[in-house]
């Protein structure tokens, strides 16, 4: 026991003060935090000025838009965020061309086309070099939607006031109901971002661990390091020893995850994490960290060099990322069939687990068959781990074999 505090005290130690450590530490949290908020943040952000052109054979309705454009948007100086050019006075084909020509030459930044039956035909195109300026063409089709219906309003005599108080919007709020019937008003954005970012952060403490995990042993062996380390220590008391260690460097790093997002919670007015989130996260943590370790350390005692590893790595780091890459349809269906099986599955149980966590509360029978399976997983991944790593561990020269690996497997029989 004494060797195995040892190993670990020294993993711990050693990897705590690294520049890897403290770089990943800090940079994990802002690439997560940025990738879910900064383009909302960029899409908030002023473009500055636009100059669209106007074809319409209609001038009136050309010339409504344009002062709908002129009031509803501005800059924050206070000037009109479009400026309108109208080339609806000459022949239309001529027009469409000369707003073409404006828009080859970066003269404007788009143009629209507004056909004389647009009241029969209900339609509108919309020309501009890059399609990707959403906010632009959203506030443009606004602008056409509103005019179109005021002429419509007016043409059907009816009271354009009378109108707009019956086609008046509701304030659509959102309430949470859970199991024990406790209301809570919750963000759309919000419900869907705070759970993917809690598999994000659980999802980099696990893996990135295992993976230091399968670096050390792999360097180890290329060094003949293990081989002195072996000579005073058990290959288990090793394995165990660097598996302790890095472990509580993944929770060391968790824990910083937390308290970062505690802040920014915090500063934001928005509760976050509760004290049941915070020990589901450290329970998933552990066993999910076990299981992973022990695959990790069997793969790093397998193979000789880091780039063999990698390729057998990167299958268990994709099997790892469905959680992520499935969210969307785990947030929209917490209570389908597909995502109770998928919760089941070892390799993506504790992501998804507090996946749902972080959108509600799963039934208890949930929590703990899903932990018991992932207990078991876990046991039974250190048990194989264990024996590969004290057979191939010292190997050289040779890559084992699936089928030696397998019999590596099979308990030993008593003569």
């Amino acid at each position: 026991m004494r060797n195995i505090f040892i190993i670990t005290r020294w993993e711990y130690l050693t990897r705590i003060r690294s520049k890897w450590f403290i770089i990943s530490t800090l940079i994990i949290p802002l690439i997560v935090v940025g990738s879910m908020f900064l383009p909302s943040l960029v899409m908030k952000g002023e473009s500055g000025l636009q100059l669209v052109a106007l074809v319409a054979e209609n001038g009136e309705l050309a010339w409504n838009i344009e002062q709908f454009l002129s009031e509803h948007y501005r800059l924050k100086d206070g000037q009109p965020k479009y400026q309108v050019i109208q080339l609806g006075n000459s022949n239309t084909d001529d027009a469409l061309k000369m707003a073409t020509s404006l828009l080859d030459s970066a003269i404007v930044d788009a143009y629209v086309y507004i056909p004389a039956n647009v009241m029969e035909a209900n339609e509108v195109t919309y020309y501009a070099r890059y399609l990707g300026n959403y906010r632009e063409q959203e506030e443009i089709r606004s602008a056409v939607n509103a005019v179109l219906l005021d002429q419509r309003i007016a043409n059907s005599g009816l009271d354009p006031e009378m109108v707009k108080e019956i086609t008046k919007p509701v304030d659509f709020k959102t309430i949470e109901v859970s199991a024990n019937g406790k209301m809570q008003q919750r963000d759309e954005m919000l419900y869907y971002l705070i759970p993917v970012i809690f598999v994000l952060m659980l999802y980099f403490a696990i893996v990135m661990s295992s993976q230091v995990l399968l670096r050390s042993v792999l360097s180890e062996r290329t060094n003949r390091l293990i081989e002195i380390l072996l000579s005073s220590v058990s290959p288990t008391q090793l394995m165990s020893g660097k598996i302790l260690g890095l472990g509580l460097l993944g929770l060391t790093q968790l824990t910083l995850y937390m308290i970062f997002g505690s802040f920014i919670s915090a500063n934001r007015g928005i509760a976050i994490l509760s004290s049941r989130e915070i020990l589901f996260f450290y329970w998933y943590f552990v066993i999910g960290y076990l299981f992973f370790a022990s695959i990790f350390a069997a793969i790093g005692s397998i193979f000789t060099s880091e780039q063999d590893a990698q390729q057998a790595v990167s299958i268990v780091s994709i099997i790892s990322i469905l959680p992520v890459m499935l969210s969307s349809y785990v947030i929209m269906n917490p209570e389908s069939i597909i995502t109770a099986i998928l919760a089941f599955i070892p390799f993506v149980t504790p992501f998804f687990m507090i996946l749902l966590i972080g959108m509600t509360t799963p039934p208890a029978w949930q929590l703990i068959s899903t932990s018991m399976v992932l207990m078991a997983a876990a046991v039974l991944a250190m048990l194989a781990a264990g024996k590969i790593f004290q057979t191939a561990v010292l190997m050289y020269g040779k890559r084992p074999t699936l089928p030696e690996i397998l019999q590596w497997l099979k308990p030993v029989r008593q003569a």
